[in-house]
């Protein structure tokens, strides 16, 4: 489910760069919702990045394929594990190896953030999944670097993360570092921005 015919995520985020979307894994909308933030401008005119460690990068690219037909300026994903199958040619895919180098990952997605500019989207796929394999200090200063790096290249950027599969104080913090964040459960999606956030 889109959420256009609810609410504008857009006008409800209004200047909000980085975005905790916070979806339990039985949320039929997420999906809808992370479609709906990675399209804001003229799709033609924008550079689209998605960080996955859950889906294969084709997947990826149908999600923005099913959606508009104009390519995005620049496309690419970085895949953390095993790389899947890409039939595009539009696009770029790295992969690193481990999920526990966040090191690597973070190298990775500035090299992408410094190469590309004007209107850049980043869909970062998941933070459960990532915090699987790190601890939530490691994981929280990885988050505070790449979301400096994200303001630094002007770009909009969401996570995802499973509010049911953390503790609250694991949420929290790390909601701390986002501009709001976009919770999703019974009903309609809600926005809490930085301000309300805690």
């Amino acid at each position: 489910m889109s959420l256009a015919g609810a609410m504008d995520v857009h006008t409800e985020l209004g200047d909000a760069r980085n975005v905790l979307l916070s979806a339990p894994s039985m949320s039929g909308d997420e999906r809808g919702v992370c479609t709906d933030l990675l399209f804001g401008a003229d799709p033609a005119e924008t550079s689209v990045l998605w960080v996955t460690f859950r889906r294969d990068p084709d997947a990826c690219l149908d999600q923005w394929t099913a959606t508009t037909g104009d390519r995005p300026l620049n496309a690419a994903v970085i895949t953390v594990g095993d790389v899947g199958t890409v039939d595009a040619d539009w696009a770029d895919v790295e992969s690193v190896s481990s999920a526990s180098d966040l090191t690597g990952l973070g190298i990775e997605t500035g090299e992408f953030l410094s190469d590309w500019e004007g209107n850049v989207v980043v869909c970062f796929d998941s933070l459960t999944a990532m915090l699987q394999y790190v601890e939530v200090e490691t994981a929280y200063e990885f988050l505070h670097a790449v979301t400096g790096q994200l303001y630094a290249a002007d770009a909009r950027a969401h996570f995802h993360v499973d509010p049911n599969a953390h503790d609250t104080q694991t949420v929290d913090s790390i909601a701390s570092l986002f501009d709001a964040v976009v919770e999703l459960g019974d009903g309609e999606p809600t926005v809490r921005k930085r301000a309300l956030i805690g």
